[in-house]
């Protein structure tokens, strides 16, 4: 079988992997990166790794996801990349395609994570769904009689800029009141420390554990993201006649703790017909779901 190389970068790690054309995951790492690493160390770091999947796996083709808007001719991220800012110094698919000499493509994060599900995952039994990846920030894609949506250019979603509450002025910019501001991982640890300052909270699965074990502050914060997040994906249903979100990111390992909440809420956001509210499921690729998706799409434009 043939293998590509998937590269899903986010805002805190690289994640890479070999993935064969039955998704397959083969092997696969994480590389912690800062937030202030420059451009040419992070190309140092990507490269290293990318070279030794290729020796051990024989891979024929590189998939990249990033955290921002490429340009799907050259590559380049447009706008702002706030995860990241250093993804904005240069083309990584240039630079990888002409490093390894094999076809390199770059897409959204989650557009490639859309991609993971729809073809080796939960979205294979839904025509018509919604990935919603929690992590750092919020991101995803839809997918509309069994194609993902991408926009115009590479222009892809933006889940996370919906506003929500508009009338926050404690989170104005850039857009008022915007949900990755209130249910991403980093918008529940923040929470948290609101909640209950005396406690450290150093990061969302810190949070999750105190909510299982029963903290009322966890607990609060944890349910305040899951009905802003039922909020927006009510929205989204009640538009698009979804039948099913599909939760991915980091955020998603809470497992059943976290997604029942998010199906509770939903409820309350979606209209009552045959048919609604929409199933809420865990995305069957984990959290490797942009390593995935990346191969897939990868592998789609190494075809002769």
């Amino acid at each position: 079988m043939p293998v590509a190389i998937g590269v899903d970068i986010g805002g805190t790690a690289i994640k890479i992997g070999a993935v064969d054309d039955g998704g397959n995951l083969l092997e696969a790492a994480r590389i912690p990166v800062h937030h202030e690493i420059s451009f040419a160390e992070f190309v140092m770091l990507l490269t290293d790794a990318v070279e030794g999947l290729i020796a051990r796996h024989e891979a024929v083709a590189i998939g990249i996801g990033v955290p921002g808007v490429p340009n799907p001719e050259t590559g380049m991220l447009r706008g702002r990349c706030p995860a990241l800012p250093c993804l904005m110094g240069g083309s990584l698919s240039d630079i990888l395609r002409q490093r390894f000499g094999m076809p390199t493509r770059v897409r959204n994060d989650a557009v490639n994570a859309t991609t993971g599900e729809l073809r080796h995952g939960a979205g294979r039994r839904f025509r018509r769904f919604a990935l919603f990846t929690l992590g750092t920030g919020i991101g995803g894609a839809v997918v509309i009689d069994g194609k993902v949506i991408d926009g115009p250019d590479g222009l892809s979603p933006q889940f996370g800029c919906m506003s929500m509450d508009p009338a926050r002025t404690d989170i104005a910019r850039p857009v008022p009141g915007m949900l990755e501001h209130l249910a991403s991982a980093s918008a529940l640890v923040r929470r948290c420390r609101e909640l209950k300052p005396a406690v450290e909270t150093q990061d969302a699965r810190a949070v999750m554990d105190r909510a299982k074990a029963g903290e009322p502050e966890a607990l609060q914060a944890v349910d305040e993201a899951a009905r802003w997040l039922a909020q927006a994906m009510g929205i989204m249903s009640n538009m698009l006649n979804l039948e099913a979100i599909v939760v991915g990111g980091g955020v998603s390992l809470a497992g059943s703790f976290f997604i029942d909440k998010i199906a509770r809420h939903i409820r309350d956001f979606v209209l009552p017909l045959p048919g609604r509210p929409p199933l809420i499921v865990p995305a069957e690729t984990g959290n490797h779901a942009g390593i995935i998706g990346a191969s897939v799409l990868a592998l789609d434009a190494a075809q002769p």
